[in-house]
């Protein structure tokens, strides 16, 4: 995997009226394949910083994106627009179906990269846990790149 590109990662997360943000920036490799494009970078476990996992986002051309992750939390969350999709998500401690509706998505994004925006809402046994937002901004590096 070559990661020629930067990404910055937002996500935004509201739980019961508060709100948790994360963000960062990291080496990744962009390209297209088979008419979808392929975002994959590296995440860092925070309780075990030596222990790293490969994400990859991937946007088709109808505007699905799945955002598929490994390691001990292993999952694929599909977002869809106006679609509630299910998703096994796998933790340390066990297996939760989650429900995922997606509000809006919206993706700009051209070979030389771009930004992709996506609200979603996830459910746990059909009640509201959480309102997302994730913003994702991709673009060529300029000279060495480094994964964090």
């Amino acid at each position: 995997m070559e990661e020629n590109y930067i990404l910055s990662v937002c996500g935004m997360q509201t739980v019961n009226g508060s709100q948790d943000k994360i963000a960062l920036e990291t080496a990744a490799s962009y390209v297209m394949r088979d008419g979808s494009r392929y975002i994959t970078y590296k995440e860092y476990d925070a309780q075990n910083p030596g222990q790293h996992y490969r994400t990859t986002v991937k946007i088709d051309e109808k505007g699905v994106v799945t955002v598929m992750k490994g390691g001990e939390e292993n999952h694929n969350l599909i977002l869809e627009q106006g679609v509630r999709h299910k998703c096994e998500y796998n933790t340390p401690y066990g297996s939760l179906t989650l429900g995922v509706y997606t509000d809006s998505v919206s993706a700009k994004l051209d070979d030389n990269g771009g930004e992709l925006k996506v609200k979603y809402s996830i459910d746990i046994e059909s009640e509201h846990a959480s309102s997302n937002e994730l913003i994702l901004n991709i673009k060529e590096a300029k000279g060495n790149v480094s994964s964090n």
